[in-house]
């Protein structure tokens, strides 16, 4: 089976794991069931986060047997010491381990919140001093803004970092991720699928674990069928066939002019408009995490939000995939607000 060190931390891992999100959707019994499975097909790398509703409570239960034998992976969107460590606390309990494997500053995406997580009484404050307590074994950072991977990367302050990378979201393949196989930094791939986007997961799993300079990929599932077609498909042969290449050409047309990447180039807007949220949940994080009543409540924020636009066209300026962002607001708002009313979710 493929295996690597991943990057500094030496944690020999199988180069794709388990990623925690979609098992939020699923019965107890249902979600244990996949996590099991995972293990039985030999991975050992199990990402999730204290954000993952009950993710991190049913890995927990999964795992707990066999804990020594895989590693695990959660993270925190605190940005302050003292919230660190009430979530740490959290987590452990919630995963019946006395530590972390890798800990992740989460979604650390933009300079302010890099700026906040290294001041004095910030994140990285807690996360330093955990290590030494013996709490968390690996530092570990977030980010769905691959220039600021970059940066961060460089401070030699993180292990590993966790980056969303596809098809369609190609960018960290120019720097962010030669730079870390310079550094030894261990690069974890999320979002392989876009959220659930594309038309054909085969494929996108495929050119992710193609790219060498990806260490571990971490797609979300929430069946035993899922499970075992990407362990097949990363049990083969992963070069591109030119149908497969095709495939892929088709959705960069198709999705191309439409398909937000979260990177958040376009923020701030002057009206707080959360961009990204309106453009991304419907097509991808619904299929992944679902309705919750936090889900529901950010909607209805974001409605309110979108009705004071100006139309400055700030956000298109910024966008690096120039996308139509005014054009596009509009119709995933009033779809979304459709599905929320009847609480759908989208199919692939």
């Amino acid at each position: 089976m493929n295996e690597i060190k991943l990057g500094k931390t030496g944690l020999k891992v199988k180069t794709m794991g388990f990623g925690g999100i979609p098992i939020q959707r699923v019965s107890e019994e249902k979600a244990i069931e996949v996590v099991r499975r995972c293990y039985d097909l030999g991975l050992n790398y199990y990402d999730t986060a204290r954000g993952y509703t009950t993710s991190e409570e049913r890995i927990g239960k999964a795992l707990e047997g066999v804990r020594d034998k895989v590693y695990i992976a959660t993270k925190s969107n605190q940005r302050t010491a003292d919230g660190i460590r009430k979530e740490l606390a959290v987590s452990l309990g919630n995963l019946r381990t006395d530590h972390i494997d890798v800990y992740q500053l989460h979604n650390v995406t933009n300079q302010e919140q890099w700026e906040q997580v290294q001041a004095p009484g910030g994140a990285l404050e807690a996360v330093t001093d955990a290590k030494e307590q013996g709490k968390i074994n690996h530092i570990s950072v977030t980010s769905h803004n691959p220039d600021l991977a970059v940066e961060m990367v460089k401070t030699g302050l993180f292990e590993t970092v966790l980056i969303p990378y596809n098809y369609l979201t190609t960018k960290p393949a120019d720097e962010l991720l030669p730079t870390c196989k310079k550094l030894n930094v261990g690069t974890i791939i999320m979002k392989p699928f876009g959220g659930g986007a594309f038309s054909n997961a085969n494929t996108a799993l495929k050119y992710v674990l193609s790219n060498p300079d990806c260490d571990l990929v971490i797609p979300g599932v929430m069946s035993v069928a899922e499970v075992e077609e990407n362990h097949r498909v990363w049990m083969g042969d992963h070069t591109l066939t030119d149908e497969e290449r095709r495939l892929i050409e088709r959705d960069k047309e198709e999705l191309g002019d439409q398909f937000c990447r979260s990177c958040n180039y376009c923020q701030p807007c002057p009206q707080g408009i959360p961009i990204s949220t309106i453009l991304r949940t419907e097509s991808q994080v619904l299929r992944r995490m679902g309705w919750t009543e936090s889900r529901v409540n950010s909607v209805k924020e974001a409605k309110e939000k979108l009705e004071t636009c100006i139309h400055c066209g700030e956000c298109e300026s910024r966008c690096p995939y120039n996308l139509p962002i005014q054009e596009l607001l509009p119709k995933a708002m009033q779809s979304l607000w459709d599905r929320m009313e009847s609480r759908s979710i989208p199919q692939p």
